[in-house]
């Protein structure tokens, strides 16, 4: 299961996505994570889409960061003896190969097909059947419930009326100034709660969107299949009149202001699948948050990722 999902435009993936496997990108209790593994995951997480210079090292860090919480994930299977043995493994294994089978393929052509090894393979079916484990116990009716209440307003159809001001990075030259954008939009962030400058001036003056003229009104938006999730998810933790803190997306830097509410009037058993998505996401950060006191992450600097506690950007 791939929990993050992005919406982008530009330049192919395929050309764009790292350095090649023999590359490591980060290590989690000493097993590395190479860079082939970032980039087979970007493809995915693109699904056919095109990603420009400026966007493909926010994407690559999120993809990393993933990756490291699914190692966190599997370093805690292993500490609480929930691993899969080698027998189950090989169970798995055969399993696909069935199936592989099924469609008229091969497992060889499988594998040179996906880009992986066999420890490849072995690792993601360890991944597979310790995650499908956990998400039983902990995605249930009652939790489901709970937290569609917790976040009804995520998910029950409300719609919000948003503005903006985005920060966008050069075409890919000078990939580190991502850096300096957010600490631009931190400053700007701070003049406007300040009330030193209106959040409309703001955007004429420094945004890079289409909307500045507008004031950086982009008008209303659903929670879900217009604006990129890390932008929607942020807007939809607003306020009314509430100014985000500085939101990385593919496209740049964005402040991000709530300006209106409209409720909606779904009910859970109209998106289960949503809220069940949610509480995937919650587990992996609560597994992985829990496992990194134990587990120590090292980041090489050979792929773009976030400071860790932060989502500062750390560009080769």
């Amino acid at each position: 299961m791939l929990l993050v999902t992005f919406a982008i435009a530009g330049a192919g993936a395929d050309d764009q996505a790292g350095p090649g496997s023999e590359a490591v990108a980060a290590t989690v209790g000493g097993e590395p994570i190479d860079a082939g593994e970032v980039a087979r995951l970007v493809r995915t997480a693109a699904r056919g889409q095109k990603v420009s210079p400026a966007a493909l090292p926010v994407l690559q860090a999120q993809v990393l960061a993933e990756l490291v919480d699914r190692r966190l994930v599997l370093a805690y299977a292993r500490r609480n003896e929930e691993y899969p043995t080698a027998e189950q493994l090989d169970a798995a294994a055969a399993a696909l190969k069935a199936k592989l089978v099924s469609e008229g393929r091969t497992l060889d052509a499988y594998l040179h097909e996906q880009s992986l090894s066999e420890v490849d393979l072995r690792r993601q079916l360890a991944w597979g059947l310790v995650w499908d484990k956990y998400l039983a116990k902990y995605v249930t009716d009652e939790r489901a419930a709970a937290y569609f209440e917790a976040h009804r307003r995520e998910f029950d159809g409300t719609e919000l009326a948003v503005s903006h001001i985005l920060l966008r990075p050069s075409s890919g030259v000078d990939r580190a100034a991502w850096s300096e954008l957010v600490k631009q939009a931190e400053a700007i962030r701070r003049s406007i709660v300040a009330g030193e400058i209106s959040f409309a001036d703001a955007a004429q003056k420094y945004s890079a969107g289409p909307s500045a003229k507008e004031g950086g009104r982009l008008g209303r938006i659903p929670r879900r299949g217009v604006m990129e999730e890390t932008f929607s998810r942020a807007a939809f933790a607003l306020e009314v009149g509430q100014v985000s803190e500085p939101v990385l997306t593919p496209f740049g830097v964005h402040l991000i202001r709530c300006d209106a509410v409209w409720p909606g009037k779904k009910q859970l058993a109209d998106v289960r699948r949503e809220v069940d998505d949610a509480l995937a996401r919650e587990l992996l950060s609560k597994i992985a948050r829990l496992e990194e006191r134990r587990t120590p992450v090292r980041f090489t600097g050979k792929t773009p990722y976030f400071k860790p506690g932060t989502r500062e950007l750390v560009v080769p």
